[in-house]
């Protein structure tokens, strides 16, 4: 017993003609149903007569068609071309800009380490003039004295 394809959902009736494809009955009235997309679409006259004449005002309403239609799938390609576009060039530069934060905060770190090296020798320098000119001890030993004392932490070692 066949179906009600009456009663059938579009998709359900295409099921069906999919699975018995020899039921003409079935593909008759699956091709004769509107798909709900249709009410979009635009319907225009035959291009032909029955006698196989072509019908210029109806060729030429469908070419202007198909020139709007083209006109407006180009355009929606170029936006669709430049927000792919945006798309990398924010990736590009999120990138970039990782990539130089890393190198500038290695510069940075290594300048403020070699700012810091010259501040130790200077400081170290200091107190070894300091020790030097206090004490009997000579410049040769005021230096690695001092260096001793700033590593150590040794808190007014001068007073002794």
């Amino acid at each position: 017993m066949k179906p009600n394809f009456d009663e059938m959902s579009r998709s359900e009736l295409k099921a069906y003609v999919l699975s018995h494809r020899h039921d003409d009955e079935a593909i008759r009235i699956f091709f004769g149903r509107r798909n709900p997309r249709d009410s979009e679409a635009t319907w225009y006259g035959p291009m032909c007569t029955p006698e196989g004449l072509p019908i210029a005002e109806n060729i030429r309403i469908a070419e202007e068609a198909i020139k709007k239609k083209a006109e407006i799938d180009r355009e929606k390609q170029k936006q669709i071309k430049k927000a792919q576009e945006d798309r990398l060039r924010q990736t590009l530069e999120r990138e970039i800009e990782a990539k130089l934060r890393s190198q500038i905060e290695l510069e940075v770190e290594a300048k403020l380490q070699e700012n810091l090296e010259k501040e130790i020798e200077d400081l170290i320098s200091a107190i070894a003039k300091f020790l030097a000119s206090t004490s009997d001890l000579t410049s040769r030993l005021a230096g690695p004295i001092a260096l001793l004392a700033i590593r150590a932490g040794i808190e007014d070692f001068g007073d002794v």
